[in-house]
């Protein structure tokens, strides 16, 4: 009969692939963040540049492009807020394609080893929840 209790080396590398994860999950999130802000600057800066070579050539109508720069403003600082949010997202995103993954994988290595024992497998989570804790180890008293 397998051991069925997990051992401490695959506790420690799932902790670790757990932690990995969330880092990668985190630096994608970053990415989206930082890639989101520049395309609404860029956006803003070119509208600005185009405002300012208006309002330089002396035209008559530079009232109404200053009033356009500052609806782009406008414009440009409600995208920016919005880009924690959506990189929030991202990140929750990133870290449910992880947990689908494993679920998948799970089920896989489920079926096949239902099909080779016989013997229904139980999932990961009740063993460990049936496993007893372990204690640690204490100083030894003199």
């Amino acid at each position: 009969m397998p051991d069925t209790e997990p051992t401490r080396d695959e506790d420690l590398r799932l902790l670790l692939t757990d932690a990995i994860e969330v880092q990668l999950a985190g630096l994608k999130a970053g990415i989206s963040f930082w890639t989101e802000w520049i395309e609404h600057t860029t956006t803003f800066v070119q509208s600005a540049t185009k405002t300012l070579t208006s309002i330089n050539t002396d035209d008559p109508k530079s009232r109404d492009v200053v009033l356009e720069l500052l609806d782009a403003g406008r414009a440009s600082v409600r995208s920016l807020t919005e880009i924690p949010r959506n990189t929030a997202s991202h990140f929750i995103a990133e870290l449910d394609k992880f947990a689908a993954q494993k679920a998948s994988a799970s089920a896989a290595t489920r079926s096949t080893s239902d099909a080779t024992t016989g013997m229904p497998a139980k999932s990961t989570a009740a063993k460990r929840s049936a496993a007893p804790r372990r204690k640690r180890a204490g100083r030894a008293k003199s």
